[in-house]
């Protein structure tokens, strides 16, 4: 089966964004956090937030933020990479006909 270079370049990128989206998602949440901290009054919510979302990530990372992190990243890669193939496929499919 021969791919066409577009479609590997597709692929790569829809991988790469998807993979990318939920960790700068959770960083930025993160790091607003730490800000939302400084303002007097809110740091108390600011800190049970951060230890929440560090939690969640504890969970699938085995102990560890940056794993979990790292383990669902990939799971969304992996997931954008299937729908990229799946669009690559119905769209040659309709080509087709």
């Amino acid at each position: 089966m021969n791919l066409p270079p577009i479609y590997l370049r597709s692929l790569f990128l829809t991988s790469l964004v998807s993979f990318l989206t939920p960790l700068l998602l959770v960083g930025s949440a993160i790091a607003g956090l730490i800000v939302m901290g400084l303002i007097p009054g809110l740091d108390g919510f600011s800190q049970w937030s951060s230890g929440s979302i560090l939690s969640f990530l504890q969970t699938f990372g085995s102990g560890k933020a940056l794993e979990g992190s790292l383990v669902i990243g990939g799971a969304c890669g992996m997931v954008g990479a299937l729908f990229d193939t799946y669009i690559f496929y119905r769209y040659s499919s309709f080509r087709r006909d």
